[in-house]
């Protein structure tokens, strides 16, 4: 039955973060085929709106310091700059360019191995090396397009896009879909639509209004992502129903009562064991975690503190109680036996920290810093135990 309810919530989580970025795709589409085609001066106005949109999405993104929708939005104007400049240069005849071809054969590729890429910080090596490679790309292109548009079918358009071309497109926009359903992300649902966009402004780049409507809605779809995404991080933790730090401590000081305790607890040896079994994994098994806790018969509320400890809150009660309460938590999670998807296991135990809420403490921050530092010095000593900060 649980089972169940979790998957009907995660269906339900995938309609929501979808709904925005599906809103401006499916609008974009409507005006298109409404409106096609549109006065000259509508087409500059959208032009100019990418523009502006493009600038602020970019200076979002680096301030961010997220690198792979920062990567697939540079991907996305370059096509557009790229585009205008063969139409400037062929004419409607640009469809049928080798640089035109190699881009509605390529782009969705890059597109894919952009989304299945980790979110890296700009400047992390890791990054870096990506962004070495797109520009190390475009220069092997630039010799080796007149190859690429001469695969078979290349020459038989449907609208704009070669006929051969729908194929990547259409494993692409799949294998994204087909992931989405599998895990949601905020971002992974953005890049998605992103897709879908970019692959409209391809099929109707040979007018002015199919180009600029489908790439200004591929970049709103970007700029709103990344909002929401800021917004979630901001508030809340990756793990589902998990609430960030920030949330915490707003939630304390406006919803929380002047009598509540904490219980700030993290996995024993968790280093070593993500070095083990992989950041991934280790991922998977703290979302694990989270899920078993909430099934067991307590009131608390779920809260991230730092990338290795999470906070549960017990309102209106003493610290006396929940030590009983956080030993019973301790003690089912150490019996318990966590389940990987490749049917590997593995078993963990939790080190504990309860602190109250006193008079002296002026707010939620005093209370958890005085449990982390007492939860820190339990763990030089010993595993699996409770401390009373």
């Amino acid at each position: 039955m649980l089972q169940h309810f979790n998957n009907l919530k995660y269906i339900f989580s995938t309609i929501r973060s979808s709904f925005v970025p599906a809103f401006f795709l499916l609008a974009a589409l409507l005006y298109f085929y409404a409106q096609n085609p549109f006065p000259f001066e509508m087409s500059l106005v959208f032009h100019s709106l990418f523009l502006a949109f493009s600038a602020l999405t970019v200076i979002l993104l680096y301030l961010a310091n997220r690198s792979k929708p920062l990567f697939t939005v540079l991907l996305g104007m370059l096509c557009y700059f790229l585009i205008n400049r063969l139409k400037t240069q062929y004419g409607q005849e640009f469809i049928s360019s080798n640089e035109y071809r190699t881009m509605c054969f390529v782009l969705p590729l890059n597109l894919l191995v952009l989304y299945f890429l980790p979110t890296a910080k700009l400047k992390s090596a890791f990054a870096k090396y990506t962004l070495v490679a797109l520009l190390t790309e475009v220069v092997i292109l630039q010799h080796t397009c007149r190859y690429i548009a001469a695969l078979p079918y290349m020459n038989i358009t449907l609208e704009a896009v070669p006929l051969w071309a729908y194929a990547p497109w259409a494993a692409v926009l799949t294998i994204m879909a087909v992931d989405i359903s599998v895990k949601n992300s905020i971002i992974n649902t953005g890049l998605f639509f992103i897709a879908g966009s970019l692959f409209m402004g391809m099929i109707y780049a040979n007018t002015a209004s199919g180009l600029t409507v489908f790439f200004l809605s591929f970049i709103i779809i970007a700029a709103v992502t990344i909002v929401i995404d800021l917004y979630n991080r901001y508030h809340y933790d990756y793990l589902e129903n998990v609430g960030s730090k920030n949330a915490y401590l707003v939630h304390a000081n406006s919803k929380f009562p002047f009598k509540y305790t904490i219980v700030l607890f993290s996995i024993d040896n968790g280093d070593k064991l993500q070095k083990a079994i992989g950041h991934r994994k280790y991922k998977a098994l703290e979302q694990m975690l989270v899920n078993r806790i909430l099934e067991l018969p307590y009131e608390l509320t779920l809260y991230r503190y730092n990338d290795n400890e999470l906070i549960m809150v017990f309102k209106n009660e003493d610290a006396k109680h929940v030590k009983e309460f956080a030993d019973n938590i301790r003690h089912t999670i150490a019996a318990s036996e966590f389940v990987f998807t490749d049917r590997k296991n593995v078993k963990i135990t939790i080190s504990v920290c309860v602190s109250e809420k006193t008079r002296k403490d002026l707010n939620a921050a005093e209370v958890t810093e005085r449990a982390h530092n007492a939860l820190n010095k339990s763990h030089h000593f010993n595993c699996n135990i409770t401390t009373v900060a």
